[in-house]
């Protein structure tokens, strides 16, 4: 049987053969692991402090890029154990975020993975200065929401502008931070969705 030719009259074998990897962006792939254990108005959420840039300093969740010979579920078990030395923990996909602009190293596009754990022992490891659990309390005032972080010796807030997607929940693209606190990134975007989710909406 002859192998099928696509419209330029190549078989996929010479197709891959010709095929230009450079054509197409490349972001990056990285991968974060979202520890946390419910509270009545919030949670208990593990966190690493960065030991370099960007966000040097700042509080984030355990997590970095992905391998190339790895899937995202070994590099988040992988992540988190260079950086807390946790292991064990069955974790799944909350989300994946593409925000443009969200890392400003790179386009960078995280897969976020979650437990709900009891609060087991960590310690900083690799590029984590620290690794500490922090009790955060989720309040909302109509669009307007924010995060009171309280742990390692810390308090602080994170603000925001919250919109919604079709289906009610935490839009993590057009959500906005207006005050990051001292955390990383967009994760207090991301403990927005999770802690929406946990309160059904309601974190007054």
């Amino acid at each position: 049987m002859d192998k099928p030719k696509d419209k330029n009259g190549k078989t996929e074998e010479q197709f891959l053969r010709e095929y230009d990897v450079t054509q197409y962006f490349r972001p990056s792939v990285t991968v974060d692991a979202l520890l946390y254990r419910r509270l009545e108005r919030g949670a208990r959420v593990l966190m690493i402090r960065r030991g370099g840039h960007p966000y040097i300093g700042r509080w984030a969740f355990p997590g970095g890029f992905v391998d190339a010979d790895e899937p995202c579920e070994t590099a988040v078990a992988r992540e988190l154990a260079e950086e807390t030395g946790i292991t064990g923990v069955a974790l799944r996909q909350l989300v994946t975020v593409s925000t443009p602009g969200r890392d400003p190293r790179w386009r960078n596009i995280t897969a976020v993975f979650c437990a709900e754990t009891d609060e087991l022992d960590a310690v900083g490891g690799d590029d984590a200065e620290r690794a500490a659990w922090f009790d955060i309390e989720y309040r909302t005032d109509g669009d307007n929401a924010e995060l009171a972080f309280s742990g390692a010796g810390e308090s602080f807030t994170a603000r925001f502008a919250i919109v919604r997607d079709a289906f009610g929940r935490v839009d993590i693209n057009n959500t906005r931070i207006t005050d990051a606190g001292n955390t990383a990134f967009d994760h207090a975007k991301i403990l927005a969705l999770l802690l929406d989710g946990i309160t059904g909406g309601d974190g007054k």
